[in-house]
């Protein structure tokens, strides 16, 4: 068997292997597949209806992946499938079912056009446990291969969308590459990586954090070493700045209010403060529009790191060095501590100050003279049961 993916590895560590299990069966459509012309489909089932009810096995766990170690495509008990942004895989579904309700757990994924890369030998496991408390890993895998379609291939393709046409009276058809589909959201994307960048179906560019409390967090704020200047204007905030590939950026307001402001989204601020890591957890975030300055909305407090927040920066407005929204009467607070924050007159929190010993604060646990030396500010959406 190819070595497992560390996510895997790590599941397995913790259950009992079983291989060729009769309770997992892995099939695809045909064990040789024309390149661009036939469809490949893989399917693995666990099958717990045709096993003895009286275990009361419950899976919580599906993956299928590649030899090459590519994560496929995943389905747990909690969240949905996800393809794990693996490009030319064109639909992925999938189930899980409790033993009680004698369904059997499944998980399929399906290449319209696939192409000879797609080759290989592919792995579906399923980690399960049962009525005893025992955890085992199921594994099944199925050896693909796709194979350079030929000159008569194509000619007999062809001939059969002719006849579809003909038969359809369909005038003309327009064969376009599939594309491949995009999250919608970081809910939706599942990686044995802490943090990916991904590109979401609207067209937006984020990092999403896989980890953290269950991960689906959409990062929006992430400072770690100081390489990228955050005493900027308005415009850049407005925007978004910074680089992926450095890991310090700023999403941009008018992003982080076209997303809050479609859906309801939970507020999390990780912290590092004297090697110890802290965080601040708010119920609901939102900022308005840029013809309200990207005013603050946040909900309750939970967390360790102290609120920081509420008091002195909820329903306040963004300010830059460059657009005075504070409501102090004197100078400005954007210009007097070196960053670009919702200021009152002027802060408890300033995440966006000059990168240093005493600039990014959080009073609850910084004081007004010490900084923190990692903060990461992330979104999430609430579900709606």
């Amino acid at each position: 068997m190819a070595s497992l993916p560390l996510r895997l590895v790590l599941l397995v560590s913790m259950a009992t292997l079983i291989r060729s299990s009769s309770w997992l069966n892995f099939t695809g459509n045909s064990e040789t597949i024309r390149e661009l012309i036939q469809p490949l489909k893989l399917t693995c089932t666990f099958q717990i209806s045709k096993n003895d009810s009286e275990n009361d096995s419950q899976v919580l766990f599906m993956s299928i992946y590649h030899e090459t170690k590519r994560v496929i495509a995943s389905i747990s008990k909690y969240q949905p499938v996800a393809t794990s942004l693996y490009p030319s895989v064109t639909k992925v579904q999938g189930q899980i079912y409790h033993s009680n309700e004698s369904r059997d757990s499944y998980l399929q994924v399906t290449w319209t056009h696939p192409k000879l890369s797609e080759s290989g030998k592919y792995f579906c496991l399923a980690h399960a446990w049962n009525s005893t408390s025992q955890n085992s890993v199921f594994d099944a895998d199925i050896t693909v291969n796709v194979i350079k379609s030929s000159t008569d291939d194509l000619v007999v393709a062809l001939s059969y969308m002719q006849d579809r046409l003909d038969k359809d009276g369909v005038d003309s058809i327009q064969i376009s590459r599939a594309s491949p589909t995009l999250p919608e959201s970081c809910r939706d994307v599942i990686s044995s990586e802490d943090r990916v960048v991904v590109t979401l179906a609207s067209g937006l560019k984020v990092m999403c954090d896989t980890k953290t409390d269950g991960g689906g967090w959409i990062i929006f704020q992430r400072r770690i070493n100081g390489y990228v200047d955050f005493y900027r204007g308005w415009k850049e905030y407005r925007d978004g700045f910074g680089d992926y590939d450095i890991g310090e950026f700023y999403l941009g307001n008018e992003n982080i209010f076209k997303l809050t402001s479609s859906k309801k989204y939970d507020l999390r601020i990780d912290l590092e403060f004297n090697n110890t890591k802290y965080f601040a957890f708010y119920t609901r975030f939102e900022i308005l529009g840029e013809q309200d300055y990207y005013k603050l909305q946040i909900g309750g407090y939970s967390g360790n790191a102290g609120d920081a927040l509420t008091n002195i920066h909820n329903d306040k407005f963004f300010s830059t060095y460059d657009k005075d929204n504070d409501l102090g009467t004197s100078g400005s607070c954007a210009v007097t501590h070196k960053g670009a924050w919702w200021y009152r007159d002027c802060y408890d929190s300033n995440l966006n100050g000059k990168w240093g010993s005493d600039r990014i604060n959080w009073s609850k646990l910084t004081g007004i003279t010490k900084s923190v030396t990692f903060t990461e500010m992330k979104i999430r959406e609430i579900e709606l049961n």
